[in-house]
């Protein structure tokens, strides 16, 4: 069956982490979830892990997810966790176009996935590949709290502000839920939210699923007449309506569009410097949004009562709509400035932050297949055959984290001594130190099921104090 012809699958995924750095944290608990088109589930996976021995985990982290199995010696590797979530994923999705749902996963766990597809030697990208696509429902739920406020059961303060909290949601329209903060429960609170935004508010779910694709955002930002931004920024709704107005040609996931309530005839007028002046992501006559990412945008004419929502009569809209689309100009501008006015980030000082410098060659990737079905006491054999240092060192990490046995003295030193960096020296990640001051702070007023936690996480800080790694050949 071709891709294209396809009939579509949901997976709805989440995580639980050792913390928030999606550089430096570790995914111990992955929760998925399959549906068909008609939200009926097909299949599950809980699936969860051992702690890596160079992560300091964060008590504060623990108190919320509690997966204090993460930290014993026995429980499945990271490694395995990966690899089977990938095999796991890429069968359900066999023959299908695969919709991967998180929620305020754009910013945070598809991030965390690609990272440790990295760290594991897999290739960094599915849920955007072979036809799938990727939903982030934190967008979804703001388009409902802009424009179809009265679908769902709103969690509104008494001041008026909204929530944007997952379990808000599930509270306010009484979805039940036993072990909240738990991945696989978060996605069956986002299944089950999906399926009352289905029946209310049908059209929010058609542009969000349409949205899941850079394709399907472009197409709704150029939708006629125009198309409206629904936001909710630090509990406060935000409404613009929109259209396109330029694109960067050397980054092509990056899209102007003109806030129409701006009069576009003024923008001819400014010079390229004015112009830039007005290009920024929010609050100029020109935003940036990134069409690779979930959008809370839909077509103005799916809103019902669209007039509810506008500053100015929807003709002027209408006008100042087809007037920038008219204007071929103005979009060549927009798009040349675009282009020329890119940041240039300084390089990565970190080997888990250049996930994103540079793909595989085609040798290296097929060193990696070898390396993957290899026993682990032969792995080490074939660590001087990648071409690129990134992949050597994360091999290295993999064999002597998982068969610290079968590698040379030198390599283990080596491992040994990133292990103490990571657990003693100051960086962006957690140190064990830190962690420590603060995880007995924190027992000093716990009790009950907190003070457990928070005793089994000091207890792993201190075997780390009291057996250097460089005295040990570590086995976990």
């Amino acid at each position: 069956m071709s891709q294209l012809n396809a009939d579509s699958c949901y997976i709805f995924t989440d995580t639980e982490t050792t913390g928030l750095d999606i550089n430096f944290s570790q995914i111990i608990q992955i929760g998925s979830i399959l549906t068909d088109e008609s939200l009926y589930t097909e299949n599950s996976q809980d699936i969860g892990c051992r702690l890596l021995p160079w992560i300091v985990p964060s008590p504060e982290a623990y108190l919320v997810h509690k997966k204090v199995e993460s930290l014993k010696e026995d429980a499945m590797s990271h490694y395995d966790m990966m690899k089977l979530l990938r095999s796991t994923w890429l069968d359900w999705s066999k023959g299908r176009n695969a919709v991967y749902i998180t929620y305020n996963g754009h910013r945070f766990d598809e991030e965390l996935f690609r990272r440790q597809f990295f760290w594991n030697l897999l290739p960094l990208y599915i849920t955007n590949t072979l036809g799938a696509s990727r939903l982030d429902m934190l967008s979804t739920l703001q388009l409902v709290a802009n424009f179809f406020p009265d679908s769902l059961k709103l969690p509104i303060s008494e001041e008026g502000d909204v929530s944007m909290k997952l379990t808000d949601w599930s509270d306010a329209n009484q979805i039940e839920i036993e072990n909240a903060h738990d991945a696989l429960a978060d996605c069956v609170q986002m299944l089950e939210l999906a399926k009352l935004i289905i029946k209310d508010a049908k059209p929010v779910w058609q542009s969000s699923i349409k949205g899941s694709s850079k394709i399907g955002n472009l197409d709704i930002l150029q939708t006629e007449p125009f198309a409206m931004i629904g936001e909710v920024i630090r509990r406060k709704k935000f409404t613009y309506p929109v259209t396109y107005c330029g694109q960067n040609p050397k980054m092509n996931n990056e899209v102007a569009v003109a806030d129409l309530y701006f009069d576009p005839d003024q923008l001819d007028d400014l010079t390229d410097t004015e112009l830039l002046e007005q290009i920024s992501n929010s609050g100029t006559a020109i935003r940036k949004v990134r069409i690779n990412k979930s959008l809370p945008v839909m077509p103005s004419d799916h809103i019902p009562n669209i007039d509810v929502y506008l500053d100015i009569p929807y003709e002027q809209l209408v006008e100042r709509a087809h007037k920038i689309k008219n204007n071929t100009k103005l979009q060549t501008r927009v798009s040349e400035l675009l282009a020329s006015n890119q940041i240039n980030y300084p390089p990565p000082k970190h080997l888990e932050q250049t996930v994103y410098s540079g793909f595989p060659s085609d040798a290296d990737d097929l060193w990696m297949e070898r390396f993957h079905t290899l026993p682990w006491e032969e792995r080490s054999k074939v660590l001087d055959g990648f071409e690129d240092s990134r992949y050597k060192e994360l091999a290295e990490r993999l064999v002597c984290s998982n068969n610290p046995e079968s590698v040379s003295s030198q390599t283990l030193e080596k491992y040994h001594n990133f292990i103490n960096q990571r657990l003693y020296d100051k960086g962006p990640w957690p140190s064990l130190d830190k962690t420590l001051d603060k995880t007995r702070s924190m027992l000093l007023e716990a009790t009950g099921e907190k003070k457990a936690i928070l005793e089994q996480l000091e207890k792993l800080s201190l075997i780390h104090i009291s057996e250097p790694t460089r005295l040990r050949r570590i086995s976990y």
